[in-house]
C-alpha cells in the first residue's frame, strides 16, 4: 500500500505485534506519530535498534503489557533491523500478540518481503510500496508546494531518497529566500554548485555534441564541488532523453518529442535536432560508457576530471 492509505488503514485492536515492511528510512521515522494515533487512548511512541530491543527480558515487556493503562504510560515501540530478530525472541512475541487489551505494542520493521517471510503466519503484515521517482516527485509537490517540472528536476538530480530530498528543499527554501518560489536554477546553483552556467548549459552540450564545452560545463561544477555521482546522474538523464527522443523523432513533431522525452518546450527544435545528430550505435555505446563511469566513481579513486573528459568525448565524438 502507499504511505496515505497506511494513514488511513484500521488495525484490530486485538493485535499487539506487527511487521512494518518499508524501505524509506524517512517513511519510517513519518509512521511513528500513525502508529501512536491507530489506538485508543494516549500512547507514546519510541524508536529501538534490534540489538537494544532484544536485550530487554521478555518478562518485562510482558509486565509491560499488562499493566493498565491507569498506572503507567502505553507504549509502541518501533524495533529498526527486525530481520536480525532472535527466533526465541519471535517465539516470545507471538505470546505477546495474545495479551487482551496490552498496553504496549510491537512495530517490526523490516527492510523487504523477503525478510518478512518468516512472520506472515504469527503477525500482521503491513507493507509500503517503494517509492519510484514519480511518486518522490508527487511527495514533494503535496508536501512542500513544488511546480510538477521542479519536482521531477529535483528527483533526477538530487536521487529519490527522501531524508536526501527533504534536506535538499530546506537548503533552497533558505536559498531563494521565504515566500519565493524554487526554480530549476537555483536547483542547478545550489545542488550542482555551477554559478558560471546556466541551468541546461550541460543539456545543450550533450544534446548538440559539443564535446568542448561539456567538458567546460562539467570541470566547473566540479571545481565548485558537485559531487562526481551527481554530475553523471545529469549527463544518464539527458542521455536517455536521446534515447527516447531518437525513437520518436521520425515520426513526431519537434514538440511532441520535446514533451515525450521530458525536455522543455523551449528547447524542443534543438532537441530533435540534437537527436538526428546520433546514431543509433552511438547511443546505445553510450550506456556502456555510463555504467562503467558509474562503476569506477562508486569502486576506486580515478582523476575525476580525467575520466569525465574520456567519457564525453566518446558520448559526443
Amino acid at each position: 500500500m502507499r504511505f496515505a492509505e497506511f494513514r488511513q488503514h484500521r488495525l484490530k485492536p486485538s493485535d499487539n505485534v506487527f511487521a512494518f515492511v518499508c524501505e524509506d528510512d524517512f517513511l519510517i521515522d513519518e509512521s511513528r506519530p500513525v502508529w501512536q494515533d491507530k489506538f485508543a487512548g494516549s500512547w507514546l511512541t519510541e524508536k529501538m535498534h534490534v540489538r537494544e530491543f532484544d536485550e530487554i527480558q521478555f518478562s518485562q515487556l510482558m509486565d509491560d503489557a499488562l499493566t493498565p493503562s491507569l498506572f503507567s504510560q502505553s507504549r509502541v515501540i518501533v524495533v529498526g533491523n527486525a530481520e536480525k530478530l532472535r527466533k526465541d525472541r519471535i517465539q516470545e512475541l507471538e505470546t505477546l500478540q495474545g495479551v487482551e487489551q496490552s498496553s504496549l505494542k510491537i512495530v517490526l520493521v523490516l527492510s523487504g518481503f523477503k525478510a518478512a517471510e518468516g512472520l506472515f503466519k504469527s503477525f500482521p503484515i503491513i507493507a509500503i510500496d517503494p517509492m519510484k521517482p514519480a511518486d518522490c516527485a508527487k511527495w514533494m509537490m503535496d508536501r512542500h508546494g513544488l511546480s510538477p517540472e521542479v519536482a521531477r528536476y529535483l528527483v533526477e538530480n538530487a536521487g529519490s531518497d527522501l531524508y536526501t530530498l527533504n534536506n535538499e528543499i530546506e537548503k533552497l527554501q533558505t536559498f531563494v529566500g521565504p515566500g519565493n518560489p524554487i526554480t530549476p536554477k537555483a536547483v542547478d546553483e545550489l545542488i550542482l554548485r555551477s554559478e558560471q552556467f546556466g541551468p541546461f548549459e550541460i543539456d545543450d552540450a550533450i544534446i548538440a555534441r559539443d564535446y568542448k564545452k561539456a567538458v567546460t560545463v562539467v570541470g566547473a561544477m566540479l571545481d565548485d564541488g558537485a559531487d562526481p555521482l551527481i554530475v553523471l546522474s545529469r549527463i544518464v538523464r539527458v542521455w536517455r532523453q536521446l534515447f527516447i527522443g531518437k525513437g520518436i523523432a521520425a515520426r513526431q513533431g519537434p514538440r511532441e518529442v520535446a514533451a515525450i522525452a521530458g525536455v522543455p518546450s523551449f528547447k524542443a527544435g534543438d532537441f530533435a535536432a540534437g537527436c538526428r545528430k546520433y546514431e543509433w550505435k552511438q547511443i546505445a555505446a553510450g550506456f556502456q560508457q555510463l555504467l562503467n563511469m558509474d562503476r569506477m566513481l562508486k569502486s576506486s579513486s580515478p582523476d575525476v576530471e580525467a575520466s569525465f573528459d574520456v567519457m564525453l568525448w566518446k558520448l559526443t565524438r
